[in-house]
């Protein structure tokens, strides 16, 4: 039987997040390769390295643990990638 590949935005829709979601967790993956928690996440096949990534349909389940396993908020473990801002510079700022 032949497998079935899923692009990012079928994958979001399966596992019921969103695609900045998806990406913000292999941004996180590639920022930290030796957390324990990024071995959750799925390995995808890429054919060229700014093309179109696949995973297989059996990756969901995994998806979904990873998903329920980190912990959220601006201290979880994810804070990294998704709680970047930007001071303000005060003398630009309107009176």
């Amino acid at each position: 039987m032949k497998e079935q590949y899923l692009n990012i935005q079928e994958v979001a829709l399966l596992i019921g997040c969103s695609v900045p979601t998806i990406n913000n967790w292999y941004r996180f993956k590639k920022w930290n390769p030796d957390n324990p928690i990024c071995e959750l996440l799925p390995e995808f096949e890429q054919r060229g390295s700014r093309q179109t990534r696949y995973w297989k349909r059996q990756d969901i389940p995994r998806f979904l643990e990873f998903r329920q396993n980190i912990v959220r908020g601006r201290n979880g473990v994810m804070g990294s990638v998704t709680q970047k801002y930007y001071k303000k510079d005060k003398k630009n700022e309107a009176s």
